[in-house]
């Protein structure tokens, strides 16, 4: 049993560990209209060790660590970005941009993730590093 334990605590870091764009990372839309939508981890110690997966449209897109975001082009219309358990649906209008913030739920003992307003969303990718 305590082999059992220290495997399945070996095999839960290597996962936690995972960093990066998966497989699933949309390519560039090859619209003129397409939208760009930011999402982006705070960088507060909660969680900090631990890279979350992003979802759009269903998808692990990537995995991303505090203090990091991810960019991308999408076609217009509506589409779902998230975290875990936590997802928004968005339209994606021509030409915009959407930015949304992971930050910690401490009343769930997760991860949440919101849209922030265009301003922030700058300030906010000023602060971190993107995710290559």
């Amino acid at each position: 049993m305590k082999n059992f334990i220290i495997v399945a605590s070996l095999a839960f870091l290597l996962m936690a560990c995972a960093h990066g764009k998966t497989d699933n990372f949309p390519p560039a839309a090859e619209s003129s209209d397409a939208a760009e939508i930011f999402i982006i981890r705070n960088n507060n110690l909660f969680g900090w060790g631990f890279s979350l997966n992003v979802i759009y449209d269903d998808a692990v897109i990537a995995h991303i660590r505090a203090g990091e975001y991810i960019s991308f082009l999408v076609e217009p219309g509506i589409h779902r970005v998230g975290v875990s358990e936590s997802e928004i649906l968005v339209p994606c209008a021509p030409g915009q941009k959407y930015f949304f913030l992971i930050s910690a739920d401490y009343t769930k003992f997760g991860f949440e993730i919101e849209r922030i307003s265009n301003p922030k969303g700058e300030n906010w990718i000023a602060k971190t590093r993107p995710v290559k």
